[in-house]
């Protein structure tokens, strides 16, 4: 039988999921190993981050970001960076091994004579333009946006913008800018600071493009503002791409900013480091500090003698980070005391900057960007035009004439900028920091103690920095005593630098290769902040287990509609048995307080016209008029009949006998619930078959000749009837339902049983997985129950009894549990929305106490019983355990995704339901059609509102009683029992009392 569920399994697997269009193959080969589902951002601005996590969101991939992030910053922090700037980025793309570089550095004027010039030719909107082009996939207008949003509506001012203006404001127009200086002093923290004219400035690139910032009237504004500078060089500018700076390390391979940047020093530094063995320093906080000191200042011997700007001095980067040359870098290297620097053509940077801002992305293909965009010092040269301030990179020319680093028309100053790409076999870390001349030594001393000190990213951070010329040395706050004692021994003198940002603010974002995973750093220095939607490993579980539900929860529907069709049955089914004689039949009826429909139950009794059978009341300690009204009814009076002695139950007080109608008895005992009613029933049933029904049940006339015939088999031990709705039962009971009784929650429960009995019940029984007998009908061997020991006190006896039979029939060769459709009976159901879900919270307690019983039996079975495998992998899992998990997967992406993603799972959701629910719903009438039961014509309106509820209401209110049920076992394990009516419910022409 398993084998025939796998296969039909198989069959609606395909059917449901289709064919595989992409060989396997062929589907590794159109999946990149890397391609993840994440991204970040790590940028020194919150709202920066936002707006490039929002492009990301949206679909744009890391250049992007990088665009909107770019003009975002240049809002937000008007000091470090701006569209009166340039900047440098490394960019890998998803499909390269190594990164390019984009350098839109500042280029000096034209003009022969650097004179007093301050500012060079602003490249940062034309830099950004020539990467949109080449990497973009979004739209540029929908890039500047976010920024003129930032300008035009404002954001509230942190600590350093308010630091910023106040250190500057000596040398700011203040008088000309009263957002920045309200009554002439900076904006303090946590106000709101609106740049409307630097709003207008980013809408005319916006709406003009990127050329509108050189040739119209923002480069009037530009060249009034800076007259040695004309419209024809600020249009001919143009974007260098070229190789980034590579030293192999042994590790990996670390890449950073081409000259004139100071990429060649981070490389040359990590390179030595590694060469000095710096590992060994781990534990001697002094000699680390003394090594990564005289490495800064051999590296920056080389920076100012032989790094310039490529295009008008010939930089070997190959040579200064060959092995011999590291090694002769070495040699000059002292091992304790600090040397003195042998010369200084340093451009005249201020020992205060702390320009520039760093910004990493990574986007969900694992393209990498790690940017430095600059304006070289904090608010550039203070010439603040179009609402943006200008650049001063001339100042950062060299004034000695042999310097590679002299002025010279279009070139690009030397940087101390350095953005980074580090990159192995497992990972890739986009890296980079602002803080003028200590971002080199800063960026080396975090390196070496994450690659060489095995120390974690966020600690290496965390340490405290030094910097040092000569010997000089200056050191961070709280910087450690006993370090401190060390370099002094070695001859340094130290001075504490209290303000955070002197020693720049590392920004990074490190993709993991292996699972896609990013973490972040932000530097708290800079009040950095980073971002990155991870789908981390638990989140692929719960995908694959979303997966793995959604499959069940369609290929088990699937299964038992097409199962359940007259094509599938079995040989047995259908076929016309020769009654030897009829067998005889005890009826068991418990009762417990059913005065309200004790007089229905016995009209159904008195009716039936099987001769061969015994009804046995058994009033289970009522409190209320039941044994009254059963004495009045069959006048009672005293029976000898003894019990077998083989069951357990609560004290029999007295035993009946009808004298008008002999083959009715009554037990009169002490209450013990249900499942102990049925087995003092058992005790004194006369006859080899038992049945067991509801007292609100009523039998058909063809019910008991049913089970007769299908009881001919000796193999059958125990069956189940099939149920109809009480309230629907017409004059024509075996033929006609009507809805003229029925409320709109009898109709939903209606649905139920018509698709539980014809659908589910029938597919099941062909399995040999029917695993609740229904209570309101069950039929039994007497012999099979004893020898399971009868019922036990549960909130389930139904089911327990069931799956009772189906251990009994695993020891027993060829023995079965079968599904009668066409012994028909009926039971009430409830009216009230509170009996109802009594009722079901009842039956789901039942379900998880039959789960926590027969746990045993199902573990060991679940793969060679087919009650056991649907009973778990269906009931338990798809029926009870997914009611948990979309109901968190729900609230989960309600609360922590975007509206969007919630709306999209609803909707996939509801289409689920509405596909499977509505097509149950059409199948079960379409079966209760074919098995002889029609509604009437007037009934077909309240058929579609019905459905409609059932597939978009009730199926959620099942789902909370699944919930509540499952839960509430756990705390009460009460009868609960539901109030009945009583009501006739004989005729569909008359309405109901």
């Amino acid at each position: 039988m398993l084998k025939k569920l796998l296969s039909l399994c198989l069959i609606l697997n395909g059917f449901v999921l289709g064919p595989s269009s992409v060989s396997s193959e062929e589907s590794a080969q159109t999946n990149s190993d890397d391609t993840y589902d994440n991204y970040g951002v790590s940028a020194s601005h919150p709202e920066a981050v936002e707006v490039g996590m929002e492009v990301l969101e949206n679909g744009g991939n890391a250049v992007d970001a990088a665009i909107a992030v770019s003009y975002a910053l240049g809002v937000v922090e008007p000091f470090g960076s701006g569209i009166g700037g340039g900047g440098e980025m490394l960019l890998l793309p998803p499909d390269e091994k190594e990164p390019i570089v984009y350098d839109y550095r500042v280029t000096a004027p034209s003009d022969e004579e650097q004179g007093d010039k301050v500012s060079g030719v602003p490249s940062l909107v034309k830099g950004l333009e020539k990467i949109h082009q080449d990497h973009g996939l979004t739209p540029f207008e929908h890039l500047v946006s976010p920024a003129i949003s930032l300008a035009e509506d404002g954001f509230e001012v942190d600590y350093l913008l308010w630091e910023r203006l106040t250190a500057a404001s000596f040398r700011l127009p203040v008088k000309d800018m009263p957002h920045f200086f309200p009554d002439g002093e900076a904006i303090e923290p946590g106000e709101t600071l609106k740049q409307q004219e630097l709003a207008e400035t980013l809408t005319k690139i916006k709406e003009n493009g990127p050329s509108a910032f050189y040739d119209g009237e923002i480069s009037k504004q530009v060249t009034e503002a800076v007259p040695y500078l004309d419209e024809e060089e600020l249009e001919g500018y143009e974007v260098n791409i070229t190789e980034p700076v590579k030293g192999e390390l042994q590790e990996g391979t670390i890449y950073s900013g081409s000259p004139p940047l100071a990429g060649v020093s981070v490389v040359q530094s990590l390179l030595l480091a590694e060469k000095l063995n710096i590992a060994e320093t781990k534990g001697e906080e002094g000699q680390f500090t003394h090594l990564m000191t005289e490495i800064s200042k051999a590296t920056k011997h080389d920076r100012i003698t032989k790094v310039g700007d490529p295009s008008f001095s010939d930089v070997d980067v190959d040579e200064l980070t060959s092995d011999e040359h590291i090694d002769n870098l070495a040699e000059q290297i002292s091992p304790s005391n600090p040397s003195r620097e042998t010369g200084n053509d340093e451009e005249h940077v201020d020992d205060e900057h702390t320009d520039t801002t760093h910004f990493v992305i990574v986007d969900p293909d694992g393209m990498v960007v790690s940017a430095t965009n600059t304006l070289s010092n904090f608010f550039g040269s203070g010439e603040y035009t179009a609402g943006f301030f200008m650049n001063n990179s001339i100042e950062y020319f060299s004034e000695n004439s042999e310097s590679p680093n002299r002025y010279e028309p279009g070139k690009r100053s030397r940087s101390l900028t350095a953005p980074s790409i580090y990159m192995n076999d497992d990972r890739v870390m986009g890296i980079g920091s602002p803080g003028g001349n200590r971002i080199p030594p800063v960026m080396a001393q975090v390196l070496a103690r994450h690659f060489y000190f095995d120390e974690s990213l966020e600690d290496a951070v965390e340490a405290k920095r030094f910097f040092g010329q000569d010997e000089n040395l200056y050191i961070e706050d709280g910087f450690n005593d006993e370090t401190l004692v060390d370099v002094i021994k070695k001859g340094y003198q130290h001075e504490t630098r209290t303000l955070p940002v002197y020693f720049g603010g590392i920004q990074a974002l490190d993709l993991n290769k292996e699972d896609g995973t990013i973490n972040g750093i932000a530097d708290e220095r800079r009040e950095g902040f980073w971002d990155a939607k991870n789908k981390d490993k638990w989140k692929d579980y719960v995908e694959i287990a979303l997966g793995l539900f959604f499959i069940l929860g369609v290929i088990f529907p699937l299964l038992h509609l097409v199962h359940c069709l007259p094509w599938f049955r079995t040989k047995d089914e259908g076929v016309q048995r020769k009654l030897e004689k009829e067998k005889g039949i005890s009826i068991l009826v418990p009762c417990y307080n059913e005065e309200g429909i004790i007089e229905t139950s016995l009209e159904n009794m008195k009716s039936l016209s099987y001769s061969k059978f015994e009804v046995v009341y058994i009033n289970d300690g009522s409190t209320d008029r039941t044994m009254y009204l059963l004495n009045k009814f069959l006048k009672l009076k005293p029976s000898s009949r003894s019990p077998l002695k083989k069951l357990k139950h609560k004290w029999v007080k007295n035993v009946y006998q009808s004298e008008l109608y002999p083959h009715i008895y009554v037990i009169d005992k002490s209450n013990g619930g249900k499942a102990d009613a049925l087995n003092a029933g058992i005790e004194y049933a006369g006859e080899s078959l038992v049945v067991t029904l509801d007292a609100d049940t009523v039998l058909t006339e063809r019910a008991l000749p049913k089970v007769n015939e299908t009881f001919e088999d000796k193999d059958v031990v125990a069956a189940g009837g099939m149920v109809h709705v009480l309230q629907t039962k017409t004059s024509k009971p075996l033929s006609r339902l009507s809805l003229l009784h029925t409320n709109i929650l009898l109709r939903l429960q209606m649905f139920d049983f018509l698709k539980a009995f014809y659908i589910t019940k029938i597919s099941l029984a062909r399995f040999h997985a029917l695993a609740i007998i229904s209570g309101a009908f069950g039929i039994f061997r007497k012999q099979a129950l004893i020898d399971v020991g009868g019922y036990r006190s549960t909130v389930g006896e139904d089911i327990d009894i069931t799956l009772k039979m189906h251990e009994y029939i695993s020891k027993h060769v060829n023995k079965k549990v079968v599904h009668i459709k066409e012994a028909i009976s009926y039971t009430e159901l409830p009216e009230t929305f509170k009996d109802f879900f009594k009722q079901r919270v009842r039956w789901q307690k039942a379900y998880i106490d039959c789960v926590v019983h027969f746990g045993s039996f199902f573990s060991k079975t679940l793969f060679t019983k087919a009650v056991s495998f649907f009973y778990i992998m269906e009931s338990f899992l798809i029926g009870i355990v997914s009611a948990f998990v979309m109901t968190v997967f729900f609230v989960f992406y309600a609360i922590y995704n975007p509206p969007d993603s919630y709306l999209y799972y609803t909707l996939f959701y509801l289409s689920y339901l509405f596909v499977f629910g509505a097509v149950y719903d059409l199948a079960a009438i379409g079966l209760n059609r074919y098995y002889g039961f029609k509604f009437q014509k007037k009934d077909m309106y309240s058929l579609f509102t019905t459905i409609l509820l059932d597939v978009f209401v009730y199926r959620f209110v099942l789902m909370y009683v699944v919930i509540y049920g499952t839960i509430n076992y756990f705390f009460n394990k009460d009868w609960n029992k539901v109030s009945r009516t009583g009501r006739d419910y004989k005729t569909d022409s008359e309405r109901a009392a």
